[in-house]
């Protein structure tokens, strides 16, 4: 699961930032049936499940009675709740990639329902908002996530690259400073992790700290080359040139 995690980690490209992230049963179809107040009951539900932790609010009758059925068929399926979340919550890191957020969060919800302890399904539902838009929300949910455990740095480099994301809409410094803060837990937990370094190049290039931008690039390059994004790479080449020279801006290509 971690492996997938991984792969659909938040990416952010100064200035521009983008998300490459990131099932369980199939959504609740409301039923037909004569009585409206039934059809707009189900409607809710429905709706309340593409809501990071159902909404968050008092659940109806009908709703713990859905939710209910559904862990008493998990307990015959399962070895437990825990190995049942984390079950849903890699279907949710697959419908992400798939581009399915509405079933993507209803999975990470699932999870949390089983398991409120599974930081996955936290950091499932941050990537669902960030991939809408929402990055407030989407922070929230990694911090749940990383209150839960705080010893994965790679959860951590994606609750930094929110911070910078909401830094580069408000340009409000302290998102930045909270960014830095993040990066530097993650340091400490990893300092092989590549992602980081990348994620500390942004920052500082964020400050217009040019040098110490292309000073942890360059880390991140002697860890996983793959990791570079080249299109960043041309944005610090038009501020500072490499200083070690291996990147040439697209002119002096040419």
């Amino acid at each position: 699961m971690r492996a997938i995690a991984f792969f659909w980690t938040i990416t952010l490209i100064a200035p521009q930032v983008f998300g490459q992230s990131p099932r369980l049963v199939s959504q609740t179809q409301a039923l037909a049936r004569p009585d409206q107040s039934f059809a707009r009951e189900d409607s809710e539900i429905a709706r309340l499940n593409c809501v990071p932790m159902f909404g968050e609010v008092k659940k109806t009758a009908r709703q713990k009675q859905e939710q209910d059925a559904f862990l008493q068929s998990c307990d015959r399926s399962f070895g437990d709740r825990a190995e049942a979340s984390r079950f849903f919550a890699e279907r949710g890191w697959e419908y992400i990639a798939e581009g399915e957020l509405d079933t993507a969060c209803y999975r990470f919800n699932l999870a949390y329902l089983l398991d409120a302890a599974n930081s996955d399904a936290y950091w499932g539902m941050g990537v669902v908002c960030h991939q809408k838009g929402n990055t407030t929300e989407a922070i929230r949910m990694l911090k749940k996530g990383v209150s839960i455990d705080s010893t994965d740095s790679m959860l951590i480099d994606d609750l930094a690259t929110l911070y910078i994301q909401h830094f580069t809409d408000t340009k409000d410094e302290k998102e930045l400073d909270a960014a830095f803060t993040w990066l530097g837990k993650s340091m400490a937990l990893d300092s092989t992790n590549a992602n980081t370094y990348l994620k500390l190049a942004l920052a500082e290039y964020h400050r217009t700290n040019y040098d110490k931008s292309w000073e942890n690039l360059h880390k991140c390059r002697a860890l996983d080359v793959q990791l570079l994004d080249f299109d960043f790479i041309q944005q610090l080449v038009a501020k500072r040139e490499d200083p070690q020279g291996i990147f040439k801006g697209k002119e002096e290509e040419k």
